[in-house]
């Protein structure tokens, strides 16, 4: 074997984490050129190389890659609830979006927003949703001490697109009487709420229409990185197709409701605009069948 063979080799084997430092290191050295904060270019970079560890770590332990992915979510998604929502303030829900838009002013939900929902989707889809939400922390959490749902319900892109129209008004009616995103003193108190809101009607519904009901029906991120994540490089790519027994294991452990097993079938890499790249499929599959791959991202 050449050089040149073994160098691609070593790339493709290591591309997810050189993708997540690459990506995490340009997207902080644009924000710190744009905000002219040094501490936006460390928390970004820093964010990617702890990402690019972790995936690091699967390649050696392929076993425990749903343990070091919720280890790494409920790390991340802690520290951006913990520390940059109820300690500085900073809002990254949708409707703080709206506050910014009709108070005039850049809200770091606007440039979280441009970065994990527009920018990133071209590099993993909505894998934000499985490394980074912490809402979704607490939907994994709970998932599996909920009864499964009889009945669970598939994302439906005109309840999603009304739930979306709906957060524009309640946003735009808020701000009418009291923005938070110019009047710091009832911003904290519309975080927490908020949350707690979306927690409750995720949690709540779950038993009815199946875990992470409300990212997978409601979830107003996901209608905007879907869009994205169709042309994303890193998908759930079939390696052995031919393996598989259509044991259905991968459709069972999907919590967005993905038919895995016909892409399988049909040797199709997973575009679904649902996939949050959580990566279930692939740790469920007893052939090896799946692995969440770089390639073309017409395909």
């Amino acid at each position: 074997m050449g050089l040149a063979s073994l160098v691609l080799q070593m790339i493709h084997k290591y591309a997810l984490p050189l993708m997540f430092i690459i990506v995490f290191t340009v997207v902080g050295l644009c924000v710190f050129a744009y905000e002219q904060q040094v501490n936006y270019f460390f928390l970004f970079a820093g964010m990617g190389t702890a990402q690019a560890f972790c995936e690091w770590l699967t390649i050696f332990y392929p076993t425990k890659k749903q343990t070091i992915r919720r280890i790494f979510q409920a790390s991340v998604g802690g520290m951006l609830f913990i520390w940059l929502s109820l300690r500085v303030g900073v809002n990254f829900q949708f409707t703080q979006i709206v506050f910014g838009f009709l108070g005039g002013v850049t809200t770091a939900a606007l440039i979280q927003f441009i970065i994990a929902r527009i920018v990133f989707p071209f590099f993993i889809g909505n894998g934000f949703c499985s490394r980074a939400c912490w809402d979704g922390v607490i939907f994994e959490l709970v998932q599996d001490k909920i009864p499964k749902a009889k009945h669970p319900r598939k994302r439906n892109e005109v309840i999603a697109l009304l739930y979306l129209v709906g957060l524009i008004l309640i946003g735009a009616i808020v701000s009418s009487i009291n923005n938070p995103a110019i009047n710091e003193s009832v911003s904290r108190y519309w975080i927490v709420g908020e949350n707690l809101v979306l927690l409750t009607l995720g949690i709540g519904l779950s038993g009815f229409w199946g875990s992470r009901i409300y990212c997978r029906t409601l979830c107003p991120f996901i209608s905007v990185s879907g869009i994205f994540s169709k042309f994303s490089v890193f998908k759930i790519t079939p390696i052995n197709y031919t393996k598989c027994t259509s044991c259905g294991k991968c459709n069972k452990s999907c919590p967005m409701l993905v038919d895995v097993q016909e892409s399988v079938k049909n040797n199709k890499r997973i575009d679904n605009k649902s996939c949050i790249v959580c990566e279930h499929c692939v740790t469920a599959c007893p052939e090896e069948c799946l692995r969440l791959s770089p390639g073309s991202p017409w395909k």
